[in-house]
């Protein structure tokens, strides 16, 4: 087949490089393809065939956040980041080469059930999870309709035996960003960076100064990540025009710098963080406690520090691709290694009783008082 000829199967239209590596990989693609069609006793669907072929070309790269989506899962993802899906709400990561929960959504089915921080979930609908699959194999496996039950064979952190937890899904809604007052202080919790949390956000910074608050405790406990630009924004609240907020090192590397408008700035602040910290609120972290050295109480975060950038393909199916790792302005990296707090405090899980809320607050009236007496 000369070079740039378009090769018919119904639909689909494929073309075929006749140039360096690719002439010699594509006569063996299509080998394959004829091959399977005319030998294999079941029925084919080419358009599956398609997008398998694709997906496994992406996962040729050995990244679990590189991955490919066809059409359906594309729609589902772009519902997620925009704050709605159906599900069971939780965000999960891979961790030492397991897909473990970086943590349950608040007030979700997950969370309701049972499903808790670190859990590594090692099936659903006793179907094990393998090595090959990636992140999105498993999201699509536990996603469905509201009202379906989904089951998870989970390892909890403290037991010693997998458990079996059924879960109703349901319909999940992610309130972005939570403000409370404990006196004179400002709890503002920020769950996910969605595509409305930035508009939040100013929303309860305005109340923040109209409450005439001292201090400010932030919270991004259980926060998983979402859009850099909104953490870059919400950074440049709280810093002076062009500080570097986080460091993109690839192929090319670039800084990302504050904007201005730090109406929050010379309020004494703690930040709150723990294992289900992750991406973009590690970078939100990393960046506050470099700059202004902000004590951070909890535990250790995630650890997801690599940049996936989204591109919808001409089909409406698309790519998430790794294209760099973060590191924070001090040059700390956040992959794999995630950011020690400056205060630990274990939280446990068996109580109600929030002990990293307890110490966050008394941090933040010794700062309180050490900046009225200055």
């Amino acid at each position: 087949m000369p070079a740039g000829e378009f090769k018919q199967y119904d639909s689909l239209k494929f073309l075929t490089v006749e140039e360096g590596k690719r002439q010699l990989i594509f006569p063996t693609f299509w080998e394959a393809w004829d091959t399977l069609d005319a030998k294999f006793i079941g029925d084919l669907s080419e358009e599956e065939l398609f997008y398998g072929a694709v997906e496994g070309m992406i996962r040729a790269a050995g990244d679990p956040y590189t991955v490919f989506a066809p059409p359906a899962d594309t729609k589902q993802f772009e519902e997620t980041i925009e704050g709605s899906f159906s599900g069971v709400g939780i965000e999960i990561g891979i961790n030492n080469g397991a897909v473990t929960v970086i943590s349950p959504l608040d007030g979700s089915p997950a969370k309701k059930a049972g499903i808790l921080q670190k859990d590594i979930i090692i099936a659903v609908d006793e179907e094990p999870i393998t090595k090959d699959m990636s992140i999105d194999d498993v999201v699509q496996r536990i996603r469905g309709n509201s009202g379906e039950a989904v089951n998870l064979t989970v390892f909890h952190e403290s037991g010693e035996k997998p458990e079996d937890i059924s879960i109703v899904r349901g319909k999940i809604e992610i309130e972005s960003v939570k403000l409370s007052m404990v006196e004179d202080v400002a709890h503002l919790t920020i769950t996910n960076f969605n595509g409305d949390t930035g508009k939040k956000f100013n929303e309860k910074a305005k109340e923040i100064k109209s409450n005439g608050a001292k201090g400010i405790i932030l919270d991004v406990r259980n926060n998983p990540g979402g859009f850099l630009q909104t953490s870059v924004d919400i950074a440049s609240r709280f810093l002076d025009k062009d500080q570097v907020v986080v460091s993109e090192r690839g192929k090319t590397n670039k800084e990302y710098k504050t904007s201005g408008s730090p109406t929050l700035k010379d309020i004494p602040m703690v930040i709150l963080v723990n294992g289900g910290s992750a991406s973009a609120s590690e970078i939100l972290a990393g960046a506050l406690n470099d700059h202004l050295e902000s004590p951070m109480v909890g535990e250790k975060t995630f650890g997801k520090g690599s940049v996936q950038e989204f591109i919808k393909l001409a089909d409406d199916s698309s790519l998430r691709v790794t294209v760099a790792k973060w590191y924070t302005p001090m040059g700390r990296s956040i992959n794999e290694e995630g950011i020690e707090p400056t205060i630990e405090i274990t939280q446990d899980y068996e109580t109600e009783e929030d002990e990293q809320l307890q110490r966050a607050v008394e941090e933040i009236r010794n700062l309180i008082q050490g900046n009225q007496t200055n």
